[in-house]
C-alpha cells in the first residue's frame, strides 16, 4: 500500500512514496491545505465556502465547492492509486480527509515542539535533537503557499508562534551546551525573520558575549535599540538593557549567570 502524506510548511503538496507533486489551482490548494489540518476531522462545507470565497466569487458557491472538490478527489486519485476514493471522506455536512494527523507535517511539528517543551531546561541535548528534527519539516518560508482564507490565515498564526518557540528552546539549549557559534550563526538568521524578538537578540548577545566578541554584541544592542525604536517607537527591555550593560563591563560575570541574570530581568 502507498505511503501517503500531506506538506503545508510551505508550498501545498502531497508525497506518495516519497515523490512529490504539487496540486493546481489555488482553490485546491487551499482545500487540501484546510483538510489536512484537521486530519481525520470534518471540515464543513459553509467553513469551505467561506475560505474559498464562493459567495463573492461565484452564483452558487454549493455547486462550485462540488466541482472543486471533485477536481480534488480526481487529482488525489492520480497521485495515489485509486486511494483516494477512501482518503477523501464526504460527509453528512463536510468533507473529511481520513489520514492519521502523523500524515501531515505541521501536526507532526507541533507535536515535537509540545514534546521539546516538556523535556524543559534539564535535557538540552534532547531538546536540540528533537527541535532541529522539527524546524527540518519547514521546506519554505512561505507557509500554507501564503494562502488567506481565515482558516489558513489562523493555522498560519498558530504554526508560526510554535516556530518561534521552536527557535528560541533551540537557542536556549546550544547556549546551555556551550555552542555558541551555532547560537551566533542561526540566532542571526532567526532574526531576520523576527526582527522584533527581544529573546533572540538576547541569546545572540549572549553568545557573542561568551566568544570574546564583545564590540559585536554592542554593536547587535545598538542594531535592536533601532529596529525596537523605528518599528514600535520603544526601547529594549530590561533583559537586553542588563545585557548591554554587562557586556560594556567586560568579561565580569560567569557564562551561566549573564544569561540568566538577563532573563531574570526580562522576566522571560
Amino acid at each position: 500500500m502507498s505511503r501517503i502524506e500531506f506538506r503545508v510548511l510551505g508550498p501545498i503538496r502531497s508525497v506518495v512514496d516519497d515523490v512529490e507533486a504539487t496540486l493546481p489551482g489555488r482553490k485546491l490548494q487551499a482545500i487540501l491545505a484546510v483538510l489536512a489540518l484537521r486530519a481525520g476531522h470534518e471540515v464543513r462545507r459553509d467553513e469551505l465556502i467561506e475560505e474559498l470565497d464562493l459567495l463573492a466569487s461565484t452564483g452558487n458557491a454549493s455547486n462550485t465547492l462540488h466541482a472543486h472538490m471533485t477536481r480534488l478527489r480526481r487529482w488525489l486519485n492520480s497521485q495515489s492509486a485509486g486511494a483516494a476514493s477512501t482518503m477523501l471522506e464526504s460527509t453528512p455536512s463536510g468533507y473529511r480527509l481520513g489520514v492519521p494527523p502523523s500524515a501531515v507535517d505541521a501536526h507532526r511539528f507541533l507535536t515535537q515542539v509540545e514534546h521539546a517543551v516538556t523535556l524543559g531546561p534539564a535535557a538540552p541535548s534532547s531538546t536540540v535533537t528533537v527541535l532541529e528534527e522539527a524546524l527540518d519539516l519547514w521546506h519554505d518560508h512561505d507557509l500554507l503557499g501564503v494562502l488567506d482564507g481565515p482558516l489558513a490565515a489562523a493555522a498560519a498564526d498558530e504554526l508560526h508562534r510554535a516556530r518561534r518557540t521552536a527557535r528560541e528552546l533551540l537557542l536556549d539549549a546550544w547556549i546551555a551546551l556551550g555552542h555558541d557559534h551555532r547560537v551566533i550563526g542561526n540566532a542571526k538568521r532567526f532574526i531576520d525573520d523576527d526582527p522584533l524578538n527581544e529573546r533572540m537578540r538576547l541569546q545572540l548577545i549572549t553568545a557573542l558575549r561568551r566568544v570574546g566578541r564583545h564590540t559585536e554584541a554592542v554593536e547587535a544592542y545598538k542594531l535592536a535599540e533601532r529596529v525596537l525604536r523605528d518599528e514600535l517607537g520603544v526601547r529594549p527591555g530590561s533583559g537586553l538593557r542588563t545585557a548591554f550593560e554587562h557586556t560594556l563591563g567586560g568579561p565580569g560575570l560567569a557564562r551561566e549567570d549573564f544569561y540568566e541574570s538577563s532573563l531574570r530581568a526580562s522576566g522571560f
